[in-house]
């Protein structure tokens, strides 16, 4: 036992004595050792991943979430504000600002776009209707527009701020949905009429029943905007805030974001909310096929060529007629589409205004479809500025490449909810506090072509590699335990 422990601390003796000796000659294999490691970058752990996120999103982006279901309308002379625009117009100098300096990240071609969008709008608008008419309408247009848009591109910058502000609007969906359970059930607005105690508000709507329920409206102007602000949250809160977190935890969130949409009871908002669930069960059952959504793709493409050859009605009219609630609404949104689209190409380069537009008699003059209204009202150079902010911010950050895994969570929910918008505006136009979510939550997803590639540094430290000329390696020592150090090797 004593000669196995004297021989352990010769050879431990004899290993300090090599180290001292090769320290002390300036070993350069040793120096850049040293070197290496203390200049190796380290793996950099995703924010959700790491538990460094935050509880609330900025303050702007907060005040903004919360304005939304304040129903309060501000009246001053002719000026009219609701608590969504009064947020909005205060911060709107603040972000821009922000966003001319840089600070919002660089400059993208969706951000072109939508500058785009509102001066063609507003040029089209004072050829119609004139400047005075123009004025005040190209005022809150350029407000709500540009407001929300660059509100979200100046202040959601990282992925805590992503994180931050859905888990802000899951809590104000969630605070929503006992209100809109009580409404369907009393057939009456709760909130609405609280609201209105203090300041003017929106007028409660004549809402049909469905189910021997009322279509919950809460705080909204109408039920189906009120469906389609509950139906954004479904895919952030399953995937961004139930990132690592079991299913339990996940649908438990979720299904309050389901519930809160369902009391809608509008065709649009479901449909788009059962079209997230689809692609969020896709994205799942086949998370490990890197290939999952080309093969998605090759999918839709084949039935959109198959509808395109052998059906009489164009693939628009099978999708509107497919998220219909009932035949009646389906056929009011082939109505809205077929002449619609019939005004737009008969008015391509300024629209009609917000006067009337040619149509079928007896057809209702409300225009339930977001994606031909500008085009319709402003010329077809508004549409196509529209497409574009819409496909560039999506395109660009569907093909971002060098995420990490948390955020490629933060990328699929950003799509998906996007998607769940596409299908929305085919059914109902979007106006007042859910046209402002929609260019909000399209801004809110930009950070994400900010982030440099060594954010996607595995986990799991990496093989540290120099690039710099490796030294000649000094000459060895041979140690044998049993007769200490001996001549150096050649």
């Amino acid at each position: 036992m004593s000669l196995m422990s004297t021989s352990s601390r010769g050879r431990r003796g004899v290993g300090d004595a090599m180290t001292a000796a090769l320290a002390r000659s300036g070993s350069p294999r040793l120096g850049a050792t040293r070197s290496l490691a203390q200049t190796a970058p380290q793996p950099e752990v995703p924010a959700i991943a790491a538990g460094k996120v935050k509880r609330w999103p900025p303050l702007p982006v907060l005040a903004f979430l919360v304005a939304m279901v304040i129903p309060w309308q501000i009246y001053i002379g002719s000026v009219h504000l609701s608590c969504t625009r009064l947020v909005l117009l205060v911060m709107l100098g603040p972000a821009m600002w922000k966003w001319v300096t840089g600070k919002a990240g660089g400059i993208r071609i969706p951000d072109i776009a939508v500058l785009l969008f509102i001066a063609w709008c507003g040029f089209a608008t004072v050829q119609i209707h004139g400047v005075d008419y123009a004025f005040q309408s190209v005022g809150m247009l350029f407000i709500e527009t540009a407001g929300s848009y660059f509100l979200a591109r100046a202040y959601i910058r990282t992925e805590q701020d992503f994180y931050a502000m859905c888990r802000a609007l899951f809590w104000v969906v969630a605070c929503l949905l006992p209100f809109a359970v009580v409404e369907a059930v009393t057939k009456s607005s709760v909130l609405l009429n609280f609201f209105e105690k203090f300041m003017p508000s929106y007028s409660p709507i004549d809402a049909e029943l469905r189910w021997d329920m009322r279509r919950a409206q809460v705080v909204f102007q109408h039920p189906i905007l009120y469906g389609v602000f509950c139906g954004i949250a479904f895919a952030p809160t399953f995937l961004v805030l139930g990132y690592r977190k079991s299913l339990a935890k996940r649908w438990s969130k979720t299904a309050i974001i389901v519930a809160a949409t369902f009391f809608s009871l509008s065709s649009g908002p479901m449909t788009a909310l059962a079209l997230q669930v689809g692609l969020v069960g896709w994205n799942w059952v086949l998370r490990g096929f890197a290939g999952r959504w080309k093969l998605l793709w090759a999918i839709l493409g084949s039935m959109y060529l198959v509808v395109s050859l052998f059906s009489r009605q164009s693939p628009a009219q099978h999708l509107i007629n497919l998220v219909a609630f009932d035949k009646g609404s389906a056929w009011q949104r082939l109505l809205i589409w077929e002449y619609g689209s019939a005004s737009i190409a008969a008015h391509p380069l300024f629209g009609v205004g917000f006067g009337d537009w040619p149509r079928m008699d007896g057809q209702t003059s409300s225009v339930d479809m977001f994606w031909i209204i500008s085009a319709l009202r402003h010329g077809l150079l508004a549409g196509i500025f529209l497409g574009i902010a819409y496909l560039g911010a999506t395109i660009m950050i569907g093909f971002k490449r060098g995420l990490s895994d948390s955020q490629i969570q933060c990328r699929t929910a950003y799509l998906i909810c996007m998607v769940g918008f596409f299908v929305a505006g085919w059914t109902v136009d979007f106006w007042g506090e859910v046209y402002t979510a929609f260019f909000f939550m399209l801004g809110s997803g930009l950070w994400l072509l900010a982030v440099p590639d060594k954010a996607a540094i595995p986990l799991r430290a990496s093989r540290v590699t120099s690039t710099e000329p490796s030294p000649r390696a000094p000459r060895q020592l041979i140690v044998n335990p049993r007769r200490g150090a001996s001549a150096p090797r050649r």
